[in-house]
């Protein structure tokens, strides 16, 4: 079985306090937020109530945790916003999609232009 890691983060703020690692292993058994607060050292002490959890697929973000300086849950949306090491300066961070998700929408953008370029065409060469 594959188990992502689990971010986990201050609702108010979106500050991360710990990433669990991913698991596969035919033993591996999902746990829920109330026993990972009570097994991880990192986690005691935190009030459950100000704490949010968000699940991630099994490799999902991998190379976007390597090629982050920070990154924070966007308590506004409740998605997960990377500083690249490339992008903003330290006073002023930039905050911004993954880069996996970034370059998703590109394609998929690029698609859609490409057909409406195609079918403009089509148009126009038959009239």
């Amino acid at each position: 079985m594959k188990i992502g890691p689990k971010v986990y983060y201050r609702k108010t703020t979106g500050e991360v306090i710990y990433i669990t690692s991913q698991v596969e292993s035919p033993w591996a058994v999902e746990t829920t937020k109330e026993e990972d607060m009570n097994f991880y050292p990192q986690l005691k002490g935190y009030d459950p109530a100000q704490v949010d959890v968000l699940k991630l697929g099994f490799d999902q973000y991998t190379e976007d945790f390597k090629r982050a300086k920070s990154y924070w849950v966007n308590p506004n949306t409740g998605k997960l916003e990377f500083v690249y090491i490339d992008g903003g300066s330290e006073a002023d961070p930039v905050y911004q999609a993954p880069l996996t998700e970034q370059v998703s929408d590109l394609k998929k953008r690029q698609d859609s232009t490409e057909a409406a370029l195609l079918a403009l065409m089509d148009t126009t060469t038959t009239t």
